[in-house]
């Protein structure tokens, strides 16, 4: 049961499938996983965590799908992690001069770096494990890689 009318227009609300579009860079993802309070003209209740979630898993759809990537939507990715240019740069391991040139278009942003930017963008939680987890300076990682 919802205790209060809706902020726009006053109406009732009810629980309800809301489609979000969501625009990142010069793409609109629309968004339609959710149930959330509606008004009678549409009008959807949602808060600044809903809204972060939607940016997120918009921000995930084009890098896994959007054929280029250009600065607005690495942008729009970063701030959606709420990190600084210098943050996901540490992340990524490149400094933030190269993603202050990704977003400005100035550079192009590698396959490597956009496949890791779209792993930490899709488990925004691995953020928090690379925090924490202590690195090790003579560590190699093995891994095996088979041709498709």
């Amino acid at each position: 049961m919802i205790d209060h009318t809706c902020y726009e227009c006053g109406g009732p609300l009810r629980v309800r499938q809301h489609t979000e579009r969501t625009k990142v860079g010069r793409y609109t993802v629309e968004d339609a996983s959710q149930t959330v309070p509606v008004c009678a003209n549409g009008h959807a209740e949602l808060d600044l965590d809903q809204l972060a979630e939607y940016q997120r898993r918009a921000s995930v759809v084009v890098l896994a799908e959007a054929e280029k990537i250009g600065g607005s939507e690495i942008k729009v990715a970063r701030k959606a992690l709420g990190l600084t240019q210098a943050q996901l740069a540490g992340l990524l391991g490149v400094r933030q001069e190269t993603v202050s040139r990704w977003e400005t278009d100035q550079a192009p942003l590698e396959r490597t770096s956009r496949l890791a930017l779209l792993a930490i963008v899709r488990d925004p939680k691995a953020i928090e494990r690379l925090d924490h987890e202590p690195a090790h300076a003579n560590e190699t990682l093995h891994v095996r890689v088979r041709a498709a």
